[in-house]
């Protein structure tokens, strides 16, 4: 084969590289946009959700808790039951918040993940604090990533994690938004574990939107989880 004929099936090699590297990422895209829209329904249906849960349930169980309420008054030996269905209306409330968390959409990311944080920690030892340094306008999908992936992550900690300190941290730079969520827990091997359902969630999420997610973790010296989204 001539150096001219060796050149022109490179040539054609590389033009096939090319072409099949772009079908590829069409492809890609196409994937990340049906996950997104995937994603977006999920959303909705939990806040369809949340809404039954709250007018629903919700109205149940305050017509329950004042009827009890007001006959305990009378009948002393009812005052349990009272707050019991206290109880359970204050779960379906919370339940129907971190389903669908309106502080999200009114008030925006960083106060959401304040209340976040204070709501799945208030009756537990491991402390958790916050710390936010940017000022970046973010989109209704990007803020909804963020706060997912904190939401999965600090429910991952307080089931898994045996931590006694978490930190959240979230900065902005240029154009990128970098979360950070950092635990002094039992850790684990991160090659040898099985993904469980949270940490996939996290992963397919990230993936859909573009965002690089890292998690490194040892066994007895915690974990640190790393998003980092362009915007």
């Amino acid at each position: 084969m001539s150096s001219e004929q060796s050149a022109q099936l490179l040539a054609e090699i590389q033009s096939q590289q090319t072409r099949l590297k772009a079908r590829l990422d069409e492809e890609q895209d196409r994937l990340n946009q049906l996950a997104k829209r995937l994603w977006a329904q999920q959303e909705s249906e939990k806040a369809k959700l949340s809404r039954e849960l709250h007018d629903g349930v919700g109205q149940l169980l305050t017509g329950l808790t004042r009827r009890l309420q007001s006959l305990s008054n009378e009948q002393p030996e009812l005052q349990d039951l009272a707050q019991l269905a206290e109880m359970a209306l204050a779960d379906v409330r919370q339940l129907s918040r971190l389903m669908s968390p309106t502080i999200l959409d009114d008030l925006g990311l960083v106060p959401a993940i304040k209340w976040l944080t204070r709501s799945l920690f208030v009756q537990e030892e491991c402390q958790c604090e916050c710390e936010f340094n940017f000022t970046a306008e973010l989109s209704s999908d990007t803020s909804i990533l963020i706060f997912r992936i904190v939401q999965e992550a600090l429910v991952n900690i307080i089931k898994h994690a045996q931590a006694t300190q978490t930190k959240v941290i979230l900065s902005s730079h240029h154009q990128t938004i970098r979360l950070d969520i950092i635990d002094n827990g039992i850790g684990f091997e991160h090659i040898s574990i099985e993904k469980g359902i949270g940490l996939n969630s996290m992963q397919d999420r990230a993936q859909a939107f573009d965002a690089d997610l890292e998690i490194h973790s040892k066994v007895a010296k915690g974990t640190r989880i790393t998003l980092t989204v362009a915007i």
